[in-house]
């Protein structure tokens, strides 16, 4: 029968998961195995080390179990590789190597510590056998970059592209009953995803306490691996000032935040301004950029439109809505994703903004249903532009 795992493991995964690692029973019984191989029987750092590797599938996440451990209350142990010295393996009641991580031989050794060596080390630095698990320094956003990656992974645009070697069922047999003689099949380019994003990032300003986090999920959108060209330009507030500011003297009530009556008459964006890095130092021309994307393309754009502050600013609302038509005659798709909660966007360019574009907050949820527009699923917009 093989012995159950530590029986610590059960707090540990619970912190990874409440962190937003899936850990299940694969990943455990893919630990047992490296355990019975002797990998991670040296010490608590050790085991550590073997977690990481098996669990953690970038930086972040390994940072993630290397807290999680440190907030688990791990035994710590010295057990010998298979092979090792026999005097090494002490009085083991079997010479299974799991048997040595199980939950009664794991305990130190209260009454001889000095007895103890840590794998590889011959004089263990001092302890005081008290864990500090107050403070953990390993950001934890609300979501995971797993959970980013399995969202924009549902981004898709199959087109078909390439040699033709997928043979067309219905123009074959449209070809043969139109001729009525045995035609040649009708062969045709296979599917491919052919997804092209452009991310919009508003910097500064009140974006600023959302910097980490926006930057978090713009880098596991692009680990995510599947889209033909990932393009990311930043600007504060608004990419260009519009030449259509003169229309807000033609609404029939001014103290009206609404621009319904002359929203056909804001013209595209022209002569717009985004930058290539976060801290705004490399300008690109907005029409150069919108000139290099084609209809596959989608944009996402990431602001919180004014909503932090709870203001309400016409003439951005002009500024956003001649941006927001400049990027839908170029790209095939725009959403709008606010990194504050919907409750916040009323009474505020937010608001207003979400009239007319479709608008999400920056959550798991909200960015499924950002993926799902760009796909082609409709949403209701009380003014659609």
């Amino acid at each position: 029968m093989t012995p159950p795992l530590p029986g610590f493991l059960h707090d540990l995964v619970g912190q990874l998961r409440r962190r937003g690692l899936q850990i299940g029973v694969d990943d455990l019984l893919d630990l047992r195995r490296a355990l019975g191989a002797g990998f991670g029987l040296g010490s608590d750092t050790a085991l550590r080390q073997v977690c990481v590797a098996l669990w953690a599938k970038s930086t972040a996440e390994a940072e993630i179990v290397n807290a999680a451990f440190a907030r688990v209350d791990v035994p710590e142990w010295s057990s010998p590789r298979p092979g090792g010295d026999p005097q090494d393996a002490g009085d083991r009641a079997s010479p299974d190597p799991v048997e040595a991580v199980t939950p009664s031989a794991a305990e130190p050794d209260l009454e001889a510590p000095a007895t103890r060596r840590m794998s590889g080390l011959v004089h263990p630095p001092p302890r005081t056998g008290r864990r500090d698990n107050s403070l953990i320094l390993a950001p934890q956003y609300p979501t995971s970059d797993r959970e980013i990656i399995q969202v924009w992974r549902a981004l898709r645009r199959p087109v078909r592209q390439g040699p033709p070697v997928e043979m067309d069922v219905d123009a074959t047999l449209a070809r043969r009953a139109g001729t009525g003689l045995r035609t040649p099949p009708v062969m045709v380019a296979a599917r491919r995803n052919s997804t092209r994003l452009l991310l919009l990032v508003d910097r500064q300003g009140s974006m600023t306490p959302f910097h980490d986090y926006v930057e978090h999920i713009r880098q596991a959108m692009e680990r995510a691996g599947r889209f033909d060209t990932f393009t990311v330009g930043y600007f504060h507030n608004t990419a260009g000032h519009s030449h259509s500011h003169s229309v807000l003297a033609d609404l029939p009530d001014p103290f009206s935040p609404a621009l319904d009556p002359v929203l056909g008459r804001i013209e595209p964006l022209v002569g717009g301004l985004v930058y290539s890095d976060p801290s705004l130092s490399s300008p690109l021309d907005l029409d150069d950029v919108l000139a290099s994307v084609t209809r596959t393309t989608s944009t996402v754009i990431v602001s919180d439109a004014g909503a932090a502050r709870g203001g309400l600013h016409t003439p951005r609302l002009v500024d956003t809505v001649a941006l927001a038509k400049a990027l839908l005659a170029a790209t095939g798709g725009l959403v709008w994703l606010n990194p504050l909660r919907r409750e916040r966007w009323r009474r505020t360019t937010a608001g207003q903004i979400a009239r007319h574009v479709p608008m999400f907050p920056l959550t798991r949820q909200g960015m499924y249903r950002a993926v799902n527009v760009l796909r082609g699923r409709p949403l209701l917009l009380d003014r659609p532009l």
